[in-house]
């Protein structure tokens, strides 16, 4: 843990005195380089922080603070910040990542970004990123809609631990037609309110 230092991540572990607290990305660390996917932000994809958790405000000004914003291609802010329960942020990358395209001779393949064409990075890093804004999994709890815009109409039909199939549709912040498979998982289903970004 540490602090930020002008509003950012310290690049060498030092922050100010007066800066916000933050997830560093080691105990020790010397000038950080760019790199693609931050360290202080890993606690977040292996579920140590987010919505339902402790600190989530803490884990919510380490990715304010991050000083290597990667928003396309496969980086993961759309991800971590769905698994925060930004809504706004994750919608702009998620509709970032969809719309991502290059001007090769086949329009439709996603630009090449970090990788190649035909890239498949974009979506498959906005679709993770649109199914986390869905639906999240801790444990045997089911979060719907962590981080759904309120304004987005879907219908819905996914995968969720214990063979479980989660289906339903939603419009203007509201769950329909729910329908859960094995029935007796009904139970650890939850509405997540929506999020303040």
């Amino acid at each position: 843990m540490g602090t930020t230092a002008k509003g950012k991540l310290p690049p060498k572990g030092q922050g100010d005195p007066d800066g916000k607290r933050v997830i560093l990305p080691a105990r020790k660390y010397d000038e950080t380089k760019k790199p693609r996917e931050p360290g202080a932000l890993c606690g977040i994809p292996i579920h140590a922080y987010g919505v339902g958790k402790p600190d989530l405000a803490l884990a919510r000004d380490t990715y304010q603070a991050r000083l290597f914003p990667f928003a396309y291609c496969w980086g993961q802010d759309g991800m971590e910040a769905a698994l925060l329960g930004l809504a706004d942020e994750a919608k702009k990358v998620a509709l970032r990542e969809f719309t991502s395209y290059g001007n090769q001779q086949f329009r439709w393949f996603w630009s090449k970004n970090s990788d190649w064409i035909p890239d498949m990075d974009n979506g498959g890093s906005g679709m993770t990123t649109l199914q986390l804004m869905l639906m999240q999994c801790d444990g045997r709890r089911i979060q719907l809609l962590p981080a759904w815009p309120e304004d987005w109409t879907a219908d819905f039909k996914l995968h969720a631990p214990f063979q479980t199939t989660v289906e339903g549709h939603v419009e203007q912040g509201k769950v329909t037609r729910l329908k859960v498979i094995p029935i007796s998982r009904a139970k650890d289903v939850v509405l997540v309110p929506p999020a303040t970004n």
